[in-house]
């Protein structure tokens, strides 16, 4: 994977991020509160030599001491020292039990030990410090006697008594908030791979070439009002989406200028992926062009086609391939330079009829009456319709729903079209997300006309706006 990749994963699942470091945030921030306060506290001792005659003997001793502080301090958590401090105090302890919460350290390259006491009490730290010190100075110099009635050329001052701190030395908040943020985005950015590697399903542009070679020639972007109003061209011709399908069609006649396909088959890998409204709305915008365009409902087992534009389907297709009736006789005009042959009454044998040569007849002739000949055909895997149309077809079109087919799926449908030698011209990715990293949104707004254009099929305005008039009438 490289870095854009995993860019990409950051941004599709940030909310999983979040939501684990929120998570172990506000962990960390309980175990914190519920974790008892401990307060340390720290008594310093100067430990030096009997002093001599001369410099050499004073560098002697300094050099004496310096090696052997290590050692003394280790002397300070021992029960030599410690048993005094538990009889002294009387605490209700074993010397054992309070080495757990002494320490003694000496600072790089001096000769000085910090005695530092952890307890739940400050002023109880303070006072066991106090007194592990003194106790320890006065074992170091029992232990550096030379006899029983001399002096000891070692000595231990104190010279930074210990006292109660103020605030607690753990848990720390600050610390254990950072150590868990930085977990919690380990963990999220974990999660957020694991879930790339488990999610099979096509969410842009980038999981289709981890399953095809095939190009993307189209992209649309998802609009929930489309099952409503599928024909954003006629209600809206200057939105996201028109200009989409414009793009498409324009994709479409420069895949090969010499050679284009005139008789074009949109297909998708299963149903509710958008091929219907992508057929209906491509051909609408190549009748803008000027060319002359023969839409044809395909699907014959799930035909909706018609009912999305608003014309008749007692007779159609399957009327015409049993010879029952001629081909312009069930033509529907549409808009202009684009007319429609609908389905027809639903046959018990729609691959058969497809695959006739009836059918093959009459896309030769339509071919020769119109500059582009568009099925909408079924799903690929659903049924094998769409594999027998393909080998009629000039072109094959996928159409790809985001967030409905996987990624096998598709590449199965890929492979079915494959298989039977169809010209697979690209994949259109419908449905895309208008937000996110795969978003597919551009800015239009600039270059819609300052008067809207009335068209067929408009848009209904939403039920508040609706309200707002009305109450606006009412009031006048």
């Amino acid at each position: 994977m490289e870095l854009t990749d995993y860019v990409r994963i950051a941004r599709r699942s940030w909310r999983l991020i979040l939501a684990a470091v929120l998570t172990v945030v506000a962990l960390a921030a309980l175990l914190t509160a519920l974790t008892p306060r401990e307060y340390r506290s720290t008594a310093q001792l100067f430990v030096s030599t009997a002093g001599g005659d001369s410099v050499s003997d004073l560098a002697q001793g300094g050099s004496f001491t310096q090696r052997q502080v290590a050692t003394y301090a280790d002397i300070a958590t021992t029960p030599i020292v410690l048993d005094k401090v538990v009889a002294e105090l009387g605490l209700d302890e074993s010397a054992g039990s309070l080495a757990g919460r002494v320490s003694a350290v000496v600072p790089p390259n001096t000769v000085l030990i910090d005695v530092a006491v952890v307890d739940d009490d400050p002023v109880e730290a303070a006072q066991v410090a106090n007194s592990v010190a003194a106790e320890f100075a006065e074992t170091l110099q029992e232990l550096e006697r030379v006899d029983a009635s001399g002096e000891s050329p070692v000595k231990a001052t104190v010279v930074k008594p210990a006292t109660a701190p103020q605030s607690p030395a753990s848990p720390s908040p600050l610390r254990n908030l950072a150590l868990a943020t930085v977990l919690g985005l380990l963990l999220g950015a974990g999660l957020a791979v694991l879930r790339d590697l488990l999610d099979t399903n096509v969410r842009g542009e980038s999981d289709i070439h981890r399953v095809t070679d095939e190009p993307v020639i189209g992209a649309i972007a998802f609009d929930k009002d489309a099952e409503d109003h599928p024909l954003v061209i006629e209600i809206d011709p200057h939105s996201h989406r028109s200009e989409a399908f414009r793009s498409l069609r324009t994709n479409l006649f420069y895949l090969s200028p010499d050679e284009p396909a005139r008789t074009l088959l949109i297909t998708s890998t299963v149903p509710n992926e958008g091929k219907s409204t992508t057929s209906v709305n491509l051909a609408l915008t190549m009748a803008e062009t000027g060319a002359r365009v023969c839409l044809i409902e395909g699907d014959l087992r799930r035909p909706r086609m018609l009912e999305y534009m608003g014309l008749e389907s007692a007779a159609g297709l399957t009327d015409v391939l049993v010879g029952r009736v001629d081909v312009e006789d069930v033509l529907q005009p549409h808009v202009s330079n684009l007319h429609v042959l609908g389905c027809g009454p639903i046959p018990p044998n729609p691959s058969e009829l497809l695959g006739s040569a009836a059918m093959e007849r009459l896309l030769e002739r339509l071919s020769k009456d119109y500059d582009y000949v568009v099925i909408d055909a079924p799903p690929v895997l659903a049924v094998t319709d769409a594999a027998v149309l393909s080998t009629l077809a000039d072109g094959t079109i996928v159409v790809v729903g985001v967030g409905v087919v996987k990624r096998d799926t598709l590449s199965r449908a890929i492979a079915a079209l494959e298989r039977v030698d169809a010209n697979v011209l690209g994949v259109v990715l419908n449905r895309l997300p208008v937000k996110g990293p795969d978003a597919y949104a551009y800015d239009y707004q600039s270059y819609r006309p300052g008067v809207e254009i009335e068209g067929r099929g408009r848009r209904a305005r939403s039920k508040a706006s609706r309200r707002r008039s009305e109450l606006a009438q009412t009031q006048e």
